[in-house]
């Protein structure tokens, strides 16, 4: 069971997010979440959708100047980085082991990942270092729910 604040993923972002990792398959998708964290929770706020400079099916690599430019762009609306998220085209959303191995933003940024090796896509959220993964909490906020502060 993960020790970490539950992670609040508002439809329309998860929608988005489903989107992303479809329309670049074969290949894996990769971005951003920021938002704000409070006493007892993360509240995803917006999504950052980057480009896989791979193009491979097994793996991502983003532009540096991209990451730059989302992390600016977080700052102006006083956001923080809360989530990496990508997607395993053909496998489970397990981190693989290129996921530990280019792990860079640390444990208590999660990493969320979208399969879509089964009938449906599937997300599940991490928090990994370079030898373990714990699974993160997340819940999906229909847009009926509120968020309060």
């Amino acid at each position: 069971m993960s020790t970490f604040l539950p992670l609040l993923l508002p439809r329309q972002i998860y929608d988005a997010m489903l989107q992303h990792a479809l329309s670049d398959e074969p290949n894996e998708c990769c971005g951003l979440l920021s938002g704000r964290t409070s006493t007892n929770r993360i509240c995803v706020q917006t999504r950052w959708p980057l480009l896989n400079a791979l193009s491979s099916p097994a793996a991502y690599s983003v532009d540096s100047r991209l990451l730059v430019n989302a992390f600016k762009a977080m700052r102006t609306k006083s956001e923080d980085l809360v989530a990496i998220y990508h997607s395993h085209p053909t496998s489970e959303a397990i981190p693989s082991r290129f996921d530990h191995a280019d792990r860079n933003y640390g444990p208590h940024i999660a990493c969320v990942i979208i399969s879509l090796a089964g009938k449906s896509p599937t997300l599940r959220a991490w928090s990994l270092d370079q030898n373990r993964h714990l699974e993160w909490n997340w819940q999906l906020l229909d847009d009926s729910q509120r968020i309060e502060d």
